[in-house]
């Protein structure tokens, strides 16, 4: 297999998707602090993963796993069942892995061989908070008891940001286990890829009464003979006289590193497809003079990547 490592980084916008432990009645988003003094609103690998597993089993293009816990007493855990995964290599203990204890200092593992970042903030957090009561209650109390009730009050930490994240998959590992002796067949290990892009063109997380549209505003990616997440820290956006621009000249330095000599001398672009919502950034058509594969929307390069991903397999 020449080309073995997918990588797509990802620019979505939304309200907060994942909190801490809070004090009082205040609801605290997870955050990072940078060694400029900024704060970045943050939502974990896992909430991460969880949404997208979860928009799969919902359309059923995924099978959960059986679970069983191991274990008694506060030792005891939440495992994928082995006797059902030696039956069936479901897919996600295949892309997102596993460990099964089995006794004392026993355990079988599976690295993960789909690795998300998190999705990280890339407007800093100003402060802002949403208060909140349930004042409809408090007053239809008061109407059937004829008492006077004073309503519960919240607060809520917000903010609507850009968010980055970026996909990346081990093309050669997937549909392999030594644990089980699973192989699947190419044309699964196919299907198993482009689901789980599939599932980031239509993505959404449910936090906190909200439904968090998080369906791409602008993708980079491809299928490369080399694994790197090469757009992880150069696409970005930035603002300027009010207006959100993509960081087009550091993903441009990106897209010019030359890969290594066994690849013959290729480039970055030379595999890669990226993808614009036109209206959304000021520089969107500085985006699309990148390079013939960026003149697309950002579902449209997906279903490239996606085509990219079956040609890898059958090359």
């Amino acid at each position: 297999m020449r080309r073995k490592g997918l990588t797509i980084t990802y620019i979505v916008k939304a309200f907060p998707m994942n909190y801490d432990e809070g004090y009082g009645n205040v609801a605290v988003m997870k955050k990072v602090h940078r060694g400029d003094g900024s704060t970045l609103p943050f939502t974990s690998r896992q909430a991460l993963r969880y949404s997208l597993t979860q928009w799969l089993f919902d359309n059923d293009l995924w099978e959960e796993a059986k679970l069983r816990k191991e274990g008694g007493g506060d030792k005891a855990v939440i495992q994928y069942d082995p006797n059902a995964l030696k039956e069936k290599f479901y897919e996600e203990a295949d892309l997102f892995g596993y460990m099964l204890t089995e006794g004392k200092n026993k355990a079988k593992t599976r690295p993960a061989v789909a690795r998300l970042t998190h999705l990280i903030g890339l407007d800093p957090y100003f402060g802002d908070q949403e208060f909140l009561n349930n004042m409809g209650f408090a007053n239809r109390l008061q109407k059937q008891t004829g008492e006077r009730v004073d309503p519960n009050i919240a607060n809520v930490e917000t903010a609507y940001t850009y968010y980055r994240y970026t996909l990346n998959v081990d093309l050669d590992l997937v549909g392999e286990d030594e644990n089980f002796g699973h192989s699947l067949p190419i044309e699964e290990k196919i299907r198993r890829v482009k689901t789980l892009i599939e599932a980031t063109k239509y993505l959404y997380r449910d936090i906190r009464g909200r439904r968090e549209d998080l369906k791409p505003l602008a993708v980079v990616g491809g299928v490369y003979p080399v694994k790197n997440p090469f757009f992880q820290n150069s696409l970005g956006v930035r603002w300027s006289a009010g207006h959100p621009y993509l960081t087009v000249d550091s993903l441009r330095e990106s897209l010019e590193i030359t890969l290594p000599t066994f690849v013959g001398g290729k480039r970055v672009i030379d595999f890669t497809f990226g993808g614009v919502v036109a209206e959304e950034f000021a520089n969107a058509e500085a985006f699309k003079e990148l390079g013939e594969g960026f003149s697309f929307t950002p579902s449209e390069a997906l279903d490239k990547i996606g085509e990219e991903v079956e040609r890898a397999y059958k090359g």
